[in-house]
């Protein structure tokens, strides 16, 4: 491709991308001229230049879209065009079938900008279309990553690479990760493959790693690279020299391909978060600081300033730079005339930059009295292009930069006084409301969020709603809740964190075992992760049959033990269906919430009547030995959701727990339902797994043999209930899903057992029950879509689901059941119930009147079955 630039050497704005709701986290350029953008606003958009920048958007991620990378073809994927990683933890490979171009445009040529002599004239202002046209699914689906995805890069020979929060990076070939390389101590922020075939990658500790490839899928560490002096945010490939690296330092630093610096490029005063490489030309780089700055010969030639922080930038083939910024605005920048933005479109953009507020500490120390005024202040020419001057309009001073290619200084914002800001007390004004602090919160996603506090409210409740307005996980609550403590200087006060509007252990004043707050019988699950309010993430058709077995090294069973069976049942089934908002299902289910004060009351009751009978005396909590307060601290350390990074329960707490799993069938449910809390406690989780290996042949302390023990032998209908939600938590947390999928897998009768116990309790059972086995087997579906399951163990799972379907009446019970069986049966898509089962759970669900909104699920199950 020719780039077109006319041989002008300054950038100037081109195009304004708007459509997402958030940040756009990351951009990216296909090789046919289109723009990739992914935002915080979970979805991607594609651009297309040569059709007045119309988007196509779309939808495979459940969280942030972090990173894009554009791919060449692959012997899988022959269309395969692109790829994604976000904050699910997830990577989605898209071909470009998904985001097809105008057909009436007619116009496929990579070189689709270079003579388009008016692409923006079409539009009168400089906005694209917010509407993006609906694109289709992932191809491809790569799991396999502990934590959010955080970069992806491409190896020499067109291998796909990621790098994770999980501190780890993965090659992946085809939809199997080929290798993990594991060696970073933080974070890894960005990964490229180098034209010798090495990989290099950098990361929030500080350094950058050369991984030399020794064979096809094998690396290792030959040069750690440690001149920066803060988090290693991105790297670029510099062909025939090396790398460009850049850093929280706010530095750029230029690598031969061995790893010898040769030369640093500064000039941001903040955290620079992205650089590229200008063939032919220079660098750019961007950053919190607002700018594009480019670089020639070393020097800082041009600093483009934005509306707000730039996340990432990308080089078009045609010449054009597009940023992506936490505006939520994509903006592209070229040197080509032709295609430069309208006066009217660029006065626009300024009149944007001026209205922004620029704090005192980004520019400087400010005296107003010291302040030129501004008709004085900016006759002169600026010296250099990026000069920035405060200067006094009136009682407001104001920022300006010179832009030596308009030949004028531009206002970028209004500058306040940090300082005076931090002493004053009602000086803050977001989102159209005053508070008394407005904080820059960094959670150690690399995102900078704003936060307003008043002195009046309790920190923990500021902070839940934080979280829960930003998609933040709960383990950010005590973090976000203790800055603000601080940094409001309110450390020497007490809050209570009760962050909810009430504690997820405290409810009405009446006991019942496994009971929410909510004492809606048709929600008796978390809402935080309602399966039928999460968006499902799609794991589509691998021809190698092993899409699944990216988690927990479990690619020794590439061959899908499925593909053996029901052979006669592989007769035409449609595996270009499309998933819908529901199947399959991501993410598990879980139940958290508990009525702990009413539990108290329920089990000393019970101590009182054990204690008080000579048979059973031995085994009621001693207050002598001061059982039943061990037995309150359990309870209390659970309430405190917000410290369970931190608490912890004690070896006689432990002791405790299991004296009343041996009370009596009629007694032991009050017990069953802490531990189903109990298992969602980090700490607790990891103490149960290790008593379980430490006596894998007893039961006193093996919380799994007692359990098992229930569900396959119990008809005492409140404790199946609770043995099985205890199950569902435990999915949790790696420790208990590991050793509770092991044991649950290795034996197919276990399955059968709990068949066999609902078909003797369902004539009298009550919802509660029944959604606490649907809810189980639900987060079965979920697990097997990271992990391979054997066929006996489908074939018993779907025998569950279908006796459950047809057995239950509540519209909202069966259709957790049909995103289940549509989960599993979309992931195993060589595996095909019996007719006699396809047919019973057809005529069952045609009997049910569904809401609406889960039509396409129904029908997307029933063409599965």
């Amino acid at each position: 491709m020719t780039t077109t630039t006319n041989n002008n050497t300054t950038y100037k704005l081109s195009k304004s991308l708007h459509g997402h709701s958030k940040d756009v986290r990351s951009v990216c350029v296909l090789s046919d001229g289109r723009i990739v953008t992914g935002s915080r606003d979970h979805s991607i958009r594609v651009w297309d230049p040569s059709n007045n920048y119309s988007s196509i958007e779309l939808h495979g991620h459940t969280h942030f879209v972090g990173t894009v990378v554009s791919l060449p073809p692959s012997l899988l994927l022959a269309e395969r065009a692109l790829a994604s990683g976000g904050n699910d933890k997830v990577i989605c490979v898209w071909e470009k079938s998904a985001f097809p171009r105008d057909s009436s445009n007619n116009n496929n040529n990579n070189n689709n900008n270079n003579n388009n002599n008016n692409n923006n004239n079409n539009n009168n202002n400089n906005n694209s279309s917010k509407k993006g046209n609906e694109g289709g699914a992932p191809s491809l689906m790569l799991l396999g990553h502990n934590d959010s995805v955080s970069t992806l890069g491409v190896t020499n020979d067109g291998l796909i690479i990621s790098g994770s929060w999980d501190k780890t990076i993965k090659v992946w070939e085809n939809g199997e990760c080929l290798t993990t390389l594991s060696g970073h101590e933080a974070s890894i922020w960005s990964v490229i493959g180098l034209q010798n075939g090495n990989i290099v990658s950098a990361s929030a500790d500080k350094t950058i790693k050369i991984w030399e490839q020794n064979g096809k899928g094998n690396y290792s560490v030959i040069k750690t690279l440690k001149k920066h002096k803060d988090c290693v945010r991105g790297l670029a490939v510099i062909p025939d020299l090396g790398f460009a690296s850049c850093s929280n330092d706010g530095t750029v630093f230029i690598w031969t391909i061995d790893g010898e610096l040769v030369q640093e490029l500064s000039g941001h005063s903040s955290f620079v978060y992205a650089v590229i490489n200008i063939p032919n030309f220079g660098f750019a780089s961007v950053g919190e600081d607002r700018t594009l700055r480019i670089w020639r010969d070393g020097e800082n030639v041009q600093t483009l300033t934005h509306p707000s922080g730039v996340w990432d930038l990308s080089y078009s083939p045609n010449g054009d730079i597009i940023t992506g910024c936490a505006d939520g605005v994509g903006y592209v920048w070229t040197r080509n005339e032709k295609r430069f933005a309208t006066q009217e479109e660029v006065q626009q953009y300024q009149d944007n930059l001026a209205a922004q507020t620029i704090m005192s500490d980004n520019v400087g120390d400010i005296k107003m009295n010291e302040l030129q005024d501004v008709n004085e202040a900016l006759i002169a020419d600026g010296t250099k292009d990026g000069e920035l001057k405060v200067v006094k309009n009136g009682k407001i001073a104001e920022a300006h930069q010179w832009s030596a290619s308009e030949a004028k200084w531009i206002k970028i914002g209004e500058v306040v006084d940090a300082n005076a800001a931090s002493r004053n007390s009602s000086k803050g004004v977001l989102n159209g409301r005053e508070y008394d602090y407005i904080f820059d919160v960094d959670v150690g996603d690399g995102v900078m969020y704003k936060i307003g506090y008043d002195l009046t409210e309790n920190p923990y409740t500021v902070a839940q709603d934080f979280i829960l307005k930003n998609d933040l996980g709960q383990e950010f609550l005590d973090q976000v809740a203790q800055f603000i403590i601080k940094n409001s200087g309110q450390d020497t006060m007490t809050f209570e964190a009760t962050p909810n509007q009430g504690d997820p252990l405290t409810g009405s004043s009446r006991y019942i075992p496994g009971s929410s707050n909510n004492n809606n019988n048709n929600n008796n699950y978390s809402s935080p992760s309602d399966s039928f309010t999460v968006p499902s993430r799609y794991i589509p058709d691998s021809s190698n049959n092993n899409n699944n077995n990216n988690n927990n090294n479990n690619n020794n069973n590439n061959n899908n033990n499925n593909n053996n069976n029901n052979n006669n049942n592989n007769n035409n089934r449609d595996f270009n269906i499309k998933p819908t908002s529901l199947i399959p299902q991501a993410t598990y289910t879980l139940f958290e919430q508990a009525n702990s004060e009413s539990l108290l009351v329920k089990a000393l009751e019970f101590n009182d009547q054990l204690s008080s009978n000579a048979n059973t005396k031995s085994i009621s909590l001693d207050e002598d030995e001061q059982e039943i307060s061990l037995f309150k601290g359990i309870l209390a350390t659970l309430r405190e959701t917000s410290r369970y990074h931190s608490s912890s329960f004690s070896d006689n707490q432990y002791k405790v727990i299991f004296k009343m799993l041996t009370w009596p069938a009629d007694k032991v449910y009050t017990i069953l339902d802490v531990i189903r809390v109990m298992v969602l406690h980090p700490g607790a989780s990891k103490t149960f797994e290790s008593m379980v290996i430490e006596n894998r042949a007893s039961s006193r302390y093996n919380l799994l043999v007692i359990l098992f023990k229930i569900v396959q032998e119990s008809t005492v209908m409140n404790n199946q209930m609770l043995a099985l939600k205890i199950f569902s938590n435990m999915f949790r947390h790696e420790p208990l899903r590991t050793l509770l999928t092991q044991r649950l897998f290795s034996n197919p009768q276990i399955l059968e057992s709990i068949k066999s116990i609902y078909q003797k309790l369902s004539p009298n059972s009550n919802k509660s029950y029944s959604t606490a086995l649907s809810t189980f087997l639900l987060n079965i579906s979920v697990y097997s879509q990271y992990n391979q399951i054997n066929t006996e163990i489908v074939n018993k799972y779907v025998e569950c689901m279908s006796l459950v379907i047809s057995t239950e009446s509540d519209p909202d019970l069966i259709m957790r059941c049909i995103c289940g069986l549509g989960t599993i049966l979309m992931t195993y898509k060589d595996y095909r119930p019996s007719g006699s089962i396809s047919t019973s759970v057809k005529n069952s669900i045609s009997k049910v009147t569904f809401s609406d909104k889960f039509t396409d699920s129904v029908n997307l199950l029933t063409k599965l079955l």
